[in-house]
């Protein structure tokens, strides 16, 4: 319990929280306020505004991005407010600015957070009426909002620059031992495969994203932090842990098997079963002393758990009288091995924590980290490309922009006290997809309406203005910090601070309560309709370029694999780009599929078979992943010209299958075999049989290739017999596509 307390509240998004609350409270603290608030209200109204621009980076980053936020924010409250009694003009500008705005999140996350705040400073242009000197002031004060954070982010870096990539590494570590986790459940003997399958393709999701910032952060500073021992270390453990998730997701054993095989001592695979769990328990302990600031120590012997596995199987073996060069004794070989492996990863993961990392290991690193980023480009021209109803983005831009405008008018026909709710509701809330659209919808009314109820009670019951003035800060900073994870959560501490705050001030806070939910509904409402009827962005329709994407990396990486089985040495850097990004487009496969099954039913097109692919892909990853760590870790022999041609062979069939999901493909893709292909695959087992029973007298070398031989040869019949089902269920798709183009064909035809 103390640990789960530790490990959330040594997160990230809890330290931005209470920046947030600290610099929005400071105005009240140094202004006095007498009969007004005004000034301190725009202060604060800065501080959240400048907030939602504050990314990670370097000092140098941090200072311009914020400073260049803070200013355009009142730039941009300044010429909203001052058109807006020039109605004919105002209307036009209003449109364009929100659509251009809405646009630039073409350039990536960091256009998309100066997007996001642009758009929520317009809505809350409307708080307000005023004009001349007042709304200048106005606009200073903002201004000087956005500078108070500005300093305040900037000292909360100097004073622990390292804090945030730390807690990332830290976070990264765990949700690595949550993933372990759910491979050891695969061992139980009624386990769930596929709720597991999709636990670890949505801890994937998670872990790239945190490697992705761990790289982000070691990218942006390089310049002066390389001789430091704190990036030593990250730079180190983000390289374990990314070998640590290659090494878990070689899913190659046949756990049912496992067990029924050695169902003899059932105690052996319990055994090994344990072992893992303790891998598990290491990271988890390690994020948790991370976190906590403490010197670790390990929970577990984990070299002993492998000592008494490997004695047990040894026991075993001669009890048995199990020849090693049987197929039971090489599959158990393999496991104990994978286990072992995955034992030094993360002993060598503890010991960057326990003691000086040698400096020789980060030689050539930082030369090839930031081939492992994506790219991003600001160039005008990526607007301009994305100007097309092909372009989700343009869409969304469009969408949004509409159902501002619409709201806004909305708020200024109904007698409401201010519209400005409303729009923010329809900023917050929505999404270029539906799904996720429908859910902070709900989120938000019930979140607003238990947020306001709480308030309602607490002024209603409470007559202490300190203890109200606390509850309002600490609603706030749960507010800031849920709102991250459990987003109906956020809102609710959101509306009950801005309630609390309402009501401190003014007494008429039941009209205030009446008002807000009123002006969230309509919000949204306006933003769901928007989604599900103004040029759609339904998921079925973009999952095939994530299919097709996934498909173009898992073809690369096993040409890398290919590749490296032939050269030998270390991995080079293309191998392990490759490796990466196929990582990266399975979760992007995994989440869009997770968007489209949140649409409405009728959307949901080839839903079984969708479902099949991302299955089949995953398992795919897996097979490429574990020849590859296999080939890391053992002295190979050379690569047979069976071994090429059956590794061309998938390649061919992952190149068709793409073709297959092209918006027009051509007629009669077909999978084609040729007569080496059939000949080198039907007997390339037996060539390895003779080739070592002809060449090779040493047993304990004859053991070792034999164990390669098994492991990579059922793995090139798996990813063999993957790539022909991927063929297969593109084949199905694409049959039923035909289908649905006829029909509309008939349909024109009659119309």
């Amino acid at each position: 319990m103390y640990q789960d307390i530790v490990k959330k509240v040594g997160d990230n998004h809890l330290i931005d929280s209470v920046k947030i609350t600290l610099a929005a409270a400071l105005p009240f603290l140094i202004f006095p306020t007498g009969d007004s608030y005004n000034i301190p209200f725009a202060f604060a109204m800065g501080v959240l505004l400048t907030s939602a621009t504050d990314v990670v980076g370097s000092f140098n980053h941090k200072f311009k991005g914020l400073l260049l936020g803070s200013t355009l924010i009142a730039i941009i409250t300044f010429a909203v407010c001052s058109i807006v009694p020039y109605q004919w003009i105002f209307y036009p500008f209003f449109a364009l600015l929100l659509f251009f705005i809405s646009m630039i999140t073409v350039y990536g996350h960091r256009a998309s957070s100066l997007s996001f705040s642009f758009l929520l400073t317009i809505s809350l242009a409307f708080v307000h009426d005023y004009t001349g000197w007042e709304l200048f002031y106005y606009c200073l004060y903002i201004l000087g909002g956005g500078l108070l954070y500005t300093a305040i982010s900037l000292l909360f870096y100097l004073l622990k620059p390292k804090q945030y990539v730390n807690l990332e590494l830290a976070n990264c570590i765990d949700k690595t031992g949550d993933y372990l986790d759910t491979r050891t459940k695969l061992w139980a003997e009624n386990a769930d495969v596929e709720q597991l399958t999709k636990e670890q393709l949505d801890l994937q999701i998670q872990l790239n994203e945190l490697q992705e910032n761990i790289r982000n952060f070691l990218v942006h500073n390089k310049s002066h932090v390389k001789n430091t021992s704190n990036n030593r270390k990250l730079l180190i453990a983000l390289s374990s842990l990314v070998e640590i998730m290659e090494l878990g997701s070689t899913n190659a054993f046949n756990h049912k098997e496992i067990r029924e095989m050695y169902a003899d001592d059932i105690a052996l695979v319990e055994e090994y079963q344990n072992m893992a769990n303790h891998m598990a328990q290491t990271l988890h302990q390690l994020s948790f002393d991370i976190k906590a600031n403490k010197k670790y120590h390990s929970p577990v012997n984990l070299i002993g758990d492998l000592r008494a596995l490997k004695k047990h199987f040894e026991e075993y073996v001669a009890k048995n009288n199990l020849a090693e060069t049987s197929h039971k004794y090489i599959i158990f070989s393999n496991v104990l091995h994978y286990g072992e492996k995955q034992i030094q990863k993360v002993k060598g993961l503890e010991r960057v924590y326990k003691q000086r990392v040698n400096a020789d290991q980060l030689r050539g690193k930082y030369k090839d980290l930031e081939k492992f980023l994506s790219p991003q480009h600001y160039r005008v021209e990526s607007i301009k490309e994305n100007l097309n109803f092909n372009s989700n983005i343009f869409r969304h831009s469009l969408r949004l922009t509409l159902t501002i405008v619409a709201g806004y008018a909305l708020g200024e026909i109904l007698p409401l006290q201010k519209e400005y709710w409303i729009l923010m509701t329809i900023v917050v809330i929505m999404r270029p997809g539906y799904g996720l659209t429908k859910q902070r919808s709900k989120d938000r009314v019930l979140g607003t309406i238990l947020g306001c109820l709480i308030a309602f009670g607490v002024l209603f019951f409470v007559d202490n203005d300190a203890l109200i003035i606390s509850l309002t800060l600490l609603s706030m900073v749960l507010g800031y910090w849920m709102a991250y994870s459990k987003y109906s959560l956020g809102v609710t501490f959101i509306t009950l601070c801005v309630a609390l705050l309402y009501g401190f001030m003014t007494p008429n806070v039941e009209d205030m309560v009446v008002f807000r939910i009123t002006d969230t509904v309509i919000g949204a409402i306006l933003a769901f309709a928007a989604t599900h009827l103004l040029w759609p962005s339904w998921e079925f329709l973009k999952i095939r370029y994530h299919l097709q994407e996934t498909l173009t990396a898992n073809k690369n990486f096993v040409a890398e694999i290919k590749t490296y089985y032939n050269v030998k040495g270390e991995p080079t850097t293309a191998y392990k780009i490759a490796r990466k990004y196929a990582y990266t487009e399975v979760g992007n496969l995994m989440a869009s599929f997770q968007r489209m099954v949140q649409e409405p039913k009728s959307k949901q097109k080839y839903r079984a078979e969708l479902y099949e692919m991302v299955v089949l892909n995953q398992a795919m990853l897996s097979a490429n992943a574990s020849i590859g760590t296999y080939i890391q870790s053992h002295k190979t022999t050379k690569a047979s010209r069976s071994f090429n041609i059956v590794m061309n062979q998938i390649i061919d069939n992952l190149n068709k299958t793409s073709e297959l999901l092209e918006d027009n493909p051509k007629d009669n893709i077909q999978i084609q075999t040729t007569e080496d292909f059939e000949i080198g695959f039907s007997t390339l087992k037996s060539i390895r049989r003779k080739e070592i029973e002809s060449t090779i007298d040493n047993p304990e070398q004859i053991k070792q290739i034999l164990e390669e031989s098994q492991l990579v040869i059922d793995q090139l019949v798996w990813m063999i017999n993957l790539s022909e089902k991927l063929f297969n269920t593109a084949q199905k798709i694409e049959e039923k596509r035909k289908e649905l183009r006829e029909t509309k064909k008939r349909k024109k035809l009659f119309a």
